[in-house]
């Protein structure tokens, strides 16, 4: 057995026994003159600590006996760390452990890092997210899911809001846990986004089984879209761009007009979302947003989830600015058209994306409330 000092996301039980699959027993114990910062990469924290040191500081943290099988799977998680043997007073006096300290360089130092601080908004999603990560790595190695960590935290984030916030159920039926049976869950593509290989069972109408059933799955995180509408001119603001989906499938022209949109950054409210890619995309800040429809928008093959918003703003002739982010490869064209060309849009098909289709509708039946508000 490998003793370990921690003193960062790992003295949550939870996320601990997410990583090794167990809670172990563990000890109080300090380690003397470090300190637990919070990591940071251009001065945006990121939600977990690194021992920095600094004479008359003592971090605190938990003492545990780990499996040799254990202790790979933290070396796993613990990337961009290295260990270290070292002394920690524990409750019996200095006491050898394994301590992990940040490679040189890899982050910046920010504030003092607290778990009770950390809790609140990563306590969830860094579980869920470690569950998820181990799961990875041992189907494709720990390096290739710590570059997957970005998309695997989108993923974790995606299933807590599928738990917290179900679709209703009033006219299917009421799933129960037992429903759907998996049978086997492997990885077939790895990269930004993830393609997942099933075989599973599920219950049936007439109460049985099925047989099993290989499926595929495009695995994604949640999507925020937002149509910008300006009331009391009757307008709104659509944007153009390189879409690969369209060119792929053989679409002579694959520049679409579409809503603003843009993935739902894990721990970020849709709205934050929405908010942010409408400054980024088009240079627009929205007075105002109306929850639209939210939809699974391929749920045969795909988990892409997408949270649909109206975006109340100011449209006068000049508003619009081109946008995206160049580091993204992003090239954006704002389009500012009357609320009639909208329709005339999604008439002829050159509205041909299912959001943007989704949200005329949806502003067609609403219009006349909002214009009453103007």
């Amino acid at each position: 057995m490998i003793q370990h000092f921690f003193y960062g996301t790992l003295c949550h039980p939870p996320l601990l026994a997410a990583v090794i699959g167990r809670v172990p027993e563990m000890r109080r114990a300090s380690l003397a003159d470090f300190a637990a910062r919070e990591a940071c990469a251009e001065g945006v924290g990121l939600g977990f600590p690194i021992l920095v040191p600094e004479a008359g500081i003592t971090t605190r943290g938990l003492l545990c006996q780990l499996s040799d099988k254990e202790a790979e799977a933290i070396s796993w998680y613990e990337w961009g760390y290295r260990a270290e043997q070292m002394d920690v007073v524990g409750p019996k006096g200095l006491e050898p452990a394994r301590v992990w300290h940040p490679e040189s360089g890899h982050w910046e130092v920010g504030d003092l890092w607290t778990l009770d601080d950390w809790m609140p908004r990563w306590g969830a999603l860094k579980t869920e997210g470690a569950r998820e990560f181990i799961r990875e790595a041992r189907q494709i190695g720990p390096e290739a899911a710590n570059r997957r960590y970005g998309s695997i935290l989108l993923r974790a984030a995606s299933k807590i809001n599928a738990q917290t916030a179900p679709l209703p159920e009033t006219l299917r039926r009421k799933a129960t846990p037992d429903d759907v049976k998996i049978e086997a869950q492997d990885i077939g593509y790895h990269g930004f986004f993830l393609v997942e290989d099933y075989r599973l069972r599920h219950r049936l109408f007439d109460g049985g089984q099925s047989e099993p059933l290989e499926r595929a799955v495009f695995v994604s995180g949640d999507a925020a879209v937002v149509l910008p509408y300006d009331p009391a001119r009757d307008r709104v603001l659509l944007i153009e761009q390189f879409r690969p989906g369209p060119m792929a499938r053989g679409e002579p022209n694959p520049w679409l007009i579409e809503a603003i949109a843009g993935r739902v950054d894990p721990g970020e409210p849709p709205e934050t979302t929405a908010r942010r890619e409408a400054l980024e995309e088009a240079g627009i800040t929205l007075a105002e947003l109306i929850k639209a429809p939210r939809f699974y928008a391929s749920p045969g093959a795909k988990t892409e989830f997408i949270h649909c918003y109206i975006g109340v703003t100011d449209l006068p002739d000049e508003a619009g600015s081109p946008g995206g982010l160049a580091s993204e490869g992003e090239d954006i064209r704002p389009h500012l058209v009357p609320f009639s060309r909208l329709m005339e849009m999604v008439e002829s098909g050159e509205a041909g994306n299912a959001p943007l289709v989704v949200l005329a509708l949806w502003l067609a039946q609403n219009r006349a409330q909002l214009r009453a508000k103007a």
